[in-house]
């Protein structure tokens, strides 16, 4: 089911996620507004502290810089 339209959403993704297979296809069900922020380097096992996800590509980026740059996009996006 497609979110409403005035519903606010942020994507977050790893450029190098390996275990995210269907987000593309995926973007069907969000608003036509939703905002997303793609990190270079950054992989599925980077946006936590819970280990390697099998399927995962190598990040480029430190798993505290893929976080740190997650936490800016979100007070970004709560901004406004």
């Amino acid at each position: 089911m497609k979110l409403n339209d005035n519903a606010n959403v942020l994507s977050i993704v790893g450029s190098l996620d390996g275990v995210l297979k269907s987000y593309e296809e995926s973007k069907k069900y969000l608003p036509n507004s939703f905002k997303e922020v793609w990190i270079d380097g950054g992989n599925h096992s980077g946006f936590a502290n819970y280990g390697e996800q099998a399927g995962d590509n190598k990040a480029t980026i430190s798993k505290e810089e893929q976080q740190e740059l997650t936490v800016e996009a979100i007070v970004e996006f709560a901004k406004g």
